[in-house]
């Protein structure tokens, strides 16, 4: 059991020091023979009786989502000599009033799933990780041309920021109804969490006077922690770190209905749940009795007479930390997770092809983040599966390709929602490849 345990922490640190993306898996959603879009849809049959998934081989999926902007927005080639040259002023311009980045990653540790009659039970473990980043332009725009663009007016600083590892045990049933026509079903998950950072406030009003240009900066800070304890790892095992105080759970549901011999409606809910953060929690706080700090700069000519400029400095420090240092407490608190919705329908043009569209939706922070994507699906025999996608996403459009090579029992896949991210990756806002190796036995005969 002590094997196993720290099996897990290590492809769950595996995980987490390869994260750089966060996952859509839009062209995965219409790849029907790959039993993992049940990640994505729980509601639908798998086509195969018997399917296991080994560690890591089996499921591995990253990507990456930024909707400000991209790096060649900011970084561009001077016309002169093709030197490269920072252009602050047309970053700036892609960015909306509040932006996102997410980055994201898992991987399978075990899953097996049996079809028993016209019921499907199945089981996972996964190590999950999950980041996400929102930003206001304000903040970018102060960073970069400073105060003088807000003179007379406030700048709104605020970062949100959440970012979770954990580990993730599912139980799902899937049910057919005997004509076909109806599949529906869900997966309950147990969550445990491994480490958390999450601002549930982090802002920072600042008003820039236009006759003194005096900075009256306000803070409403509060931060919440529940990080490793490397104690705990090196005394008491690796697995303390999975199987610890920090539980949670979440739900999946999903269902998929043949309107016609031709046309497929599905939509399904992912993700809804939370975890309970009690392991090693920091909060820090800002004091709401210290409201506010003024900076109105310091006499230029005293410091050219050779005045001591010490004692405003540390008159400055001290009103800086009566001001913004915090208080620090060790409070429980839950977070949740990013839940995702999915609508789509398919309809059939010809024998083992349909055409598909794709409606996506991801809550972060009580905030809605769409996308849309429309894709052609092909059976070429029973051994090779092609599927093809346009997606609209964080203001970019992206073509998709899925593959997936049914050699019966082993299924190998591909798919990724931007096939060419690799090569133009100075312009990519939004990116995900999801792969894999699966064993799966029995072909189900289609009605």
């Amino acid at each position: 059991m002590k094997l196993i345990k720290n099996t897990l922490f290590i492809l769950l640190l595996l995980v987490v020091a390869n994260t750089a993306f966060a996952q859509e898996d839009l062209t995965l959603y219409g790849m029907k023979s790959v039993n993992e879009n049940m990640y994505l849809n729980p509601g639908r049959m798998p086509e195969t009786r018997i399917n296991i998934s080994l560690p890591v081989v089996s499921s591995t999926s990253f990507g990456l989502s930024n909707s400000g902007f991209a790096f060649s927005d900011l970084v561009m080639k001077r016309a002169s000599d093709d030197s490269l040259v920072l252009n602050t002023t047309n970053m700036l311009s892609k960015l909306s009033p509040e932006n996102l980045i997410s980055m994201s990653a898992s991987t399978n540790i075990l899953g097996v799933g049996v079809r028993v009659k016209r019921n499907y039970y199945s089981f996972s473990a996964r190590a999950v990780t999950d980041f996400t980043l929102a930003y206001t332009k304000d903040m970018m725009q102060f960073i970069l041309q400073g105060n003088t663009s807000f003179l007379g007016k406030q700048a709104n600083l605020e970062l949100k920021l959440n970012a979770t590892a954990y580990a993730e045990y599912g139980f799902g049933v899937t049910h057919i109804t005997k004509d076909g026509r109806l599949s529906y079903g869900g997966k309950l998950k147990i969550l445990s969490g491994i480490a958390n950072l999450n601002t549930k406030s982090a802002k920072l009003s600042v008003f820039t006077d236009s006759a003194t240009y005096a900075m009256t900066a306000t803070p409403d800070i509060q931060i919440n922690s529940s990080l490793i304890d490397t104690g705990t790892i090196n005394n008491n095992g690796a697995g303390s770190n999975i199987f610890g105080s920090n539980k949670g759970f979440a739900v999946d549901f999903g269902a998929s209905y043949k309107v016609t011999n031709k046309l497929t409606v599905s939509a399904s809910v992912i993700d809804f749940g939370f975890i309970n953060w009690n392991s090693n929690v920091n909060n820090y706080q800002s004091d709401p009795n210290k409201t506010s700090f003024t900076f109105s700069g310091f006499d230029a000519v005293k410091f050219f007479n050779g005045s001591s400029i010490k004692p405003y400095l540390d008159t400055l420090s001290d009103s800086l930390k009566h001001t913004f240092y915090p208080n620090k407490t060790n409070n429980s608190y839950k977070t949740s997770l990013s839940t995702k919705v999915f609508a789509g329908a398919n309809y059939t043009l010809a024998k083992g092809l349909d055409a598909g569209i794709l409606l996506y939706g991801r809550f972060l922070d009580g905030q809605l983040y769409s996308g849309l994507a429309l894709s052609l699906n092909e059976e070429l025999g029973k051994i090779l599966n092609v599927s093809a996608s346009f997606s609209q996403i964080n203001k970019t459009s992206n073509f998709g390709l899925g593959l997936s090579l049914n050699l019966l029992p082993i299924q190998i896949y591909l798919a990724s929602d931007n096939i060419f991210a690799f090569t133009k990756v100075d312009e990519v806002r939004s990116t995900n490849v999801h792969f894999g190796l699966n064993v799966a036995i029995g072909r189900v005969k289609s009605n």
